[in-house]
């Protein structure tokens, strides 16, 4: 059976073997004498509390210094690397996942662009030292804020006051330290600023901690509501300039939008392997066992849905460091495509567990918490209405989709085992795009692929011509909107170039990446992976396309059950888990 190739520099290897040590810590999801295991974590949920012995774990393990640069102490050098860290955590639980780390991480994006020396400090210890940071994002106007609630400030002597209440923080009741955005006295001109404040008291008489909220996904994640009525903030902990966090918010989206649904293909890896394990049980004439087309029609469609989500997470995480100028839109597609896909994906999944992908507990009852934990990965500030709406933005500006100067994208873009990258210049990520290099690729990704050789190279190349004949069209319809739009409203045909843009882009990222790895062998290398991810994308572009060749999904049917077998991830990596 193949294998990843993986040719890694000495941070590469050095990220792998913290994931091996992740992964060993937190042990076989499936051992029912795992503490940290599926049947501990399903009544942690139905209780609606965090897993103590799993936050203990993560503790001594220190995944808190994964969100740290290493300037400052912490582990944080590659944004792909740090996904793919967290994506362990996910794999067990998205409410451990979010509660324990990423929404600290979600306030030190912040702090690490924009805060003084002493604010950068005082988090870096804070999260060294195990705390933790809750924040409130601001809403873009086509955000999810669906409670429409705000927190606002007024200046008072050298500081400021700050009123106002949000419904629904997570880790508001736990975290030392707090990052609000809130509105400024002239909202109608974007006055808005960040605070850095200490988190709430029970003995405050101006910050209040509102009740829990509760939630149908993620339960075990403690969220509450927050009030201000005339707390007292210096100027001393304001980040950035007064008036300025909508700056602040823009160059932080393109690293947001991106991380958190790479990180949440573990949550879709886990219901991948309860879904096989149900097939493998089954009797021979089942219509659920591996002998039945249906299910692995259903299996395979998956798992090209997960690797295709990984493939454009991968090119939106690695392009923050390369290209911060295209990095928003490519960040926005992510945000946008992934919890799409990834619903979709396990509800065809459930088709095959039929009434066991509704049980809450035993052998099967992870995937019925990942059915309600996935969707939730899509809310939050800069949601999927919002990031759809930078992907308009980009095809009116951006209508030809080449990159700069008609050059190559860079090649360590499609490196999922690639070199050091180098540091994030956060003041380029709220630059205009200069161009699109990952659409801008796929001319040569296609005449690659039409000379690719072995069983499934001559249907790669047809599969790839046809990519770049959707994307000439798109080209066409981009220019056309831009055109007709001027200064009237968008049309609503944009929204559908919108999805089609976010599609294309993602076999772009697939063929990309197999052009990249083609010399090296090993799975990526080899035309099956792409040929099957292409074939979904395809179909989803345009509903008379065909299927993959019924060889192509065999013989994919066969990886993904070699990774089970194996405990090795359905991802682009095959990392070893759980052992």
């Amino acid at each position: 059976m193949t294998t990843v190739v993986n040719r890694a520099d000495a941070s590469e290897v050095a990220a792998q073997e913290r994931i091996a040590r992740l992964e060993h810590r937190l042990g076989d999801l499936d051992d029912p004498g795992n503490p940290l295991g599926a049947e501990q974590l399903l009544a942690a949920d139905a209780a609606g509390r965090p897993l103590a012995p799993a936050e203990r774990v993560l503790d001594e393990f220190g995944l808190n210094a994964e969100f740290v640069p290493g300037r400052l102490g912490g582990r944080l050098e590659r944004l792909d690397v740090l996904a793919r860290v967290v994506r362990a955590v996910f794999r067990r639980d998205a409410s451990l996942g979010l509660g324990y780390g990423v929404t600290s991480y979600l306030a030190g994006v912040i702090v690490w662009a924009d805060g003084t020396a002493a604010q950068q400090r005082a988090v870096a210890d804070l999260l060294l030292s195990g705390g933790r940071i809750a924040c409130a994002y601001p809403e873009p106007p086509t955000g999810n804020d669906f409670l429409r609630n705000r927190f606002s400030t007024l200046v008072e002597g050298a500081g400021y006051r700050l009123n106002g209440r949000k419904e629904a923080l997570n880790n508001a009741a736990r975290a030392q330290s707090l990052l609000i955005f809130a509105d400024g006295p002239d909202t109608g001109r974007g006055d808005r600023s960040a605070f850095l404040i200490d988190g709430p008291r029970a003995d405050s008489a101006t910050a209040a901690l509102l009740g829990r909220y509760e939630t149908t996904g993620i339960r075990g994640s403690l969220v509450h509501g927050l009030q201000f009525s005339g707390h007292p903030v210096s100027t001393e902990q304001l980040v950035g300039r007064a008036g300025g966090a909508g700056v602040l918010a823009r160059r932080a989206f393109p690293v947001t939008r991106a991380i958190g649904p790479s990180m949440a293909l573990g949550c879709a890896d886990t219901a991948m392997r309860t879904t096989v394990a149900f097939a493998r049980s089954r009797r021979l004439r089942s219509r659920a066992s591996l002998q039945s087309p249906r299910t692995r029609t259903a299996l395979a469609d998956a798992f090209a849905d997960l690797l295709l989500c990984d493939a454009l997470a991968l090119v939106a995480t690695r392009a923050v460091h390369l290209l911060p100028r295209q990095s928003n839109t490519f960040s926005a597609a992510v945000k946008y495509l992934l919890p799409t896909v990834l619903t979709e994906a396990v509800y065809d999944l459930s088709i095959v567990l039929g009434s066991e992908s509704y049980a809450r507990s035993g052998s099967y009852g992870i995937f019925q918490k990942t059915v309600r934990d996935l969707p939730m990965i899509g809310l939050g500030s800069a949601g999927g209405a919002a990031s759809r709406g930078v992907l308009i933005d980009h095809l009116l500006q951006v209508p030809d989709l080449v990159a700069p100067g008609g050059g190559e994208a860079p090649a360590g873009l499609f490196q999922p085992f690639g070199d050091g990258l180098p540091p994030v210049r956060h003041d380029d990520l709220v630059l205009p795009p200069d161009g699109d290099s990952l659409l801008g690729s796929l001319e040569s990704s296609a005449a690659r692929a039409a000379a690719a050789g072995g069983e499934f190279g001559v249907r790669l190349g047809e599969s790839a011509a046809r990519l770049g004949a959707e994307l000439s069209a798109l080209r066409e319809a981009g220019t056309a909107l831009g055109a007709r739009s001027g200064d009237r409203a968008v049309s609503p045909r944009a929204y559908a170039l919108a999805d089609r843009y976010a599609l294309i882009a993602a076999g772009a990222a697939c063929l990309g990446i197999w052009r990249h790895q083609a010399g090296a062998g090993g799975f990526l290398g080899e035309p099956l992976w792409a040929v099957m991810a292409l074939a979904r994308i395809l179909r989803r572009l345009d509903s008379t396309a065909g299927p993959a060749p019924a060889a192509a999904a065999d013989r994919f049917v066969e990886e993904l059950l070699s990774r089970f077998e194996g405990a090795r991830s359905y991802d682009l990596y095959a990392t070893s888990i759980g052992r």
